[in-house]
């Protein structure tokens, strides 16, 4: 927790700096004085600490609600592709703030003595991977991008320069994640007090999503460089994984998942677990009830909300969809739909007329030494209008004790590392053995509490491998900030973004003569809830692939291109 009490210090240190420049005329005002820092590692180290803010959060992940699996109520322009230019970019001014600080460490490591750059290794790192980072947002936004590895000046030459290709990009990212695979300690080498920093594996697990979201995009837009891509994915995955130092937290049966996303410094499931016992998150947002709590957690309410076609994706127990599977139950009622199913869906999503805990308001405060007090908690009623649109509700990371909150958030998981490495083993290979299985998507089967597969399995049901691996990724990384790339990656999204988006069955069921729910008249032919019908569905294949650069950069560099259809 060090490096975040230190947060606030650095950023108003780094205006002192900027002040002391102006006041002493030591150097130019937009360069750190190098008269008065970068004397020393500990200064490296707290510039790097400023790094830290850039990682995504519960408010900064991402809309889920850009892809196809989940809405809002009032519907989403990228998802509609309806979407337009914009005049500024949050995604491009504060990625390139991010490159300019993190060139800043690398440039200046690179001028000091032997003695200092071995002391300061792990901030050579930690800039190498956040520049990293930063490149690797821009690639997935907007394909190729400007390729700025130094510190500008107001002068410089760079700042008119033309778009890269989008490979340089990604093997620029790839140059700076191995030079931070090299510069990094692993975790079980980092002091206490550095917990929660970048450490060898997050370097090599984010190589893994990097290499696996290039490969994957080469292979299926017509690239030729898919194979080597996927092969860096498959080699920095396998090393994260036979590192030992990672494994999934399956500490509580099939209700690992839910508390995985709700561990805390305090009580907050059956076992008494804590964050202490988390060794899935390879890197995360760090927060903590006594020194940086919050009061967030992603809800389905007013956006997010979960989709007919999310809901059945979830696998029954025996690892078959509802379609094949003797032990899918229907629809007739609220809660039939939800037996005998993969229970990452009936342990996050709320069923009509059950009892659950929020962090929201003390009424429904869960108190761990009287778990189901019926005088805590509510009921869904399935408010519609207010609460869904679709029927559906989510409450994946929604706590259920009172705040101040701890809990944090999972920039990198391990098991994003097993779905990585199974996937990307099937686009190079065309194959995956069952041991290899066994070592990745059957371990998240398994803590699930579903049946695991085999290739005699896919083959006895005629399921494709390739479909189930990315059917896992949904649902094991949901709300995560995936679904949107994998997509576009995958280059179905003019597929499944043209497809209307509904709720749950309507018409014959439950749902249709309950108080709760009666009276929608909003719905399909099939009787299904209608939220976005098919005419309003858009997605040019041409155009949508990528996101337009923003107005002002164009007019700020009359050699930028914008991307095309824009």
């Amino acid at each position: 927790m060090r490096y975040i009490k230190t947060l606030l210090l650095i950023t108003v240190f780094i205006g002192f700096l900027t002040s002391c420049e102006k006041d002493l005329d030591l150097a130019p005002n937009d360069k750190i004085s190098e008269v008065t820092y970068f004397k020393n590692a500990n200064e490296f180290k707290m510039y790097c600490n400023r790094f830290y803010v850039y990682l995504p959060s519960f408010g900064t992940v991402g809309s889920e609600d850009n892809a196809d699996l989940t809405c809002g109520s009032g519907g989403n322009a990228i998802s509609r592709g309806t979407n337009q230019i914009s005049d500024f970019s949050g995604t491009w001014n504060n990625n390139y703030d991010l490159i300019r600080n993190t060139s800043i460490v690398l440039e200046r490591l690179n001028t000091v003595d032997d003695v200092l750059k071995e002391e300061a290794k792990s901030s050579l790192g930690e800039a190498a991977f956040f520049r990293a980072f930063a490149y690797y947002n821009l690639l997935q936004s907007y394909g190729g991008v400007p390729l700025i590895t130094k510190v500008l000046t107001s002068e410089s030459e760079e700042l008119l320069l033309r778009r890269s290709d989008r490979v340089d990009i990604a093997k620029q990212i790839m140059a700076d994640l191995d030079l931070a695979i090299e510069n990094l300690s692993s975790n079980s080498e980092l002091a206490p007090s550095d917990k929660g920093r970048v450490c060898k594996g997050a370097a090599l697990a984010y190589k893994s999503r990097v290499a696996l979201f290039e490969g994957t995009w080469q292979k299926f837009h017509s690239g030729s460089d898919a194979n080597d891509f996927l092969g860096k994915a498959i080699d920095a995955a396998k090393k994260v994984i036979d590192s030992e130092e990672y494994q999934l937290f399956d500490k509580l049966g099939n209700d690992s998942y839910k508390h995985l996303f709700l561990l805390d410094k305090v009580t907050t499931n059956a076992g008494g677990f804590t964050k202490n016992d988390n060794k899935e998150y390879i890197l995360s947002n760090t927060y903590d009830i006594d020194e940086r709590s919050h009061r967030s957690a992603i809800t389905s309410v007013g956006g997010r909300l979960p989709t007919r076609k999310f809901a059945d994706m979830f696998l029954c127990t025996d690892g078959l969809t509802i379609d094949e599977s003797p032990l899918f139950m229907g629809r007739e009622t609220f809660v039939s739909e939800y037996e005998n199913r993969d229970p990452r869906m009936t342990s996050t999503w709320l069923i009509p007329g059950g009892r659950y805990w929020h962090h929201a308001q003390a009424a429904w405060y869960r108190n761990w030494d009287a778990p189901f007090d019926p005088a805590t908690g509510f009921i869904n009623t399935v408010e519609w209008g207010t609460r869904t649109v679709t029927g559906y509700i989510s409450a994946k990371t929604q706590s259920e004790i009172a705040p101040p909150l701890g809990t944090n958030w999972p920039v990198i998981r391990y098991a994003e590392v097993l779905l990585n490495y199974a996937e990307a083993l099937y686009e190079k290979n065309g194959e995956v053995s069952n041991d290899e299985l066994d070592a990745s998507i059957n371990l998240l089967k398994t803590r699930a509490g579903i049946a695991v597969i085999t290739n005699a399995f896919i083959d006895a049901h005629s399921m494709s491998l390739r479909e189930e691996i990315r059917r896992e990724r949904a649902v094991e990384l949901c709300y995560e900030g995936f679904r949107y790339n994998d997509i576009r990656r995958w280059k179905t999204a003019e597929v499944e973004l043209v497809k209307p988006l509904n709720g749950v069955e309507y018409v014959g069921t439950e749902f249709e003569t309950h108080e709760w729910t009666k009276g929608q008249t909003n719905f399909d032919l099939e009787g299904n809830i209608s939220v976005e019908k098919v005419d309003v569905r858009k997605f040019d294949a041409k155009k949508h692939y990528l996101l337009p650069l923003p107005r002002r950069e164009l007019q700020l560099n009359k050699n930028l291109v914008q991307n095309p259809g824009w």
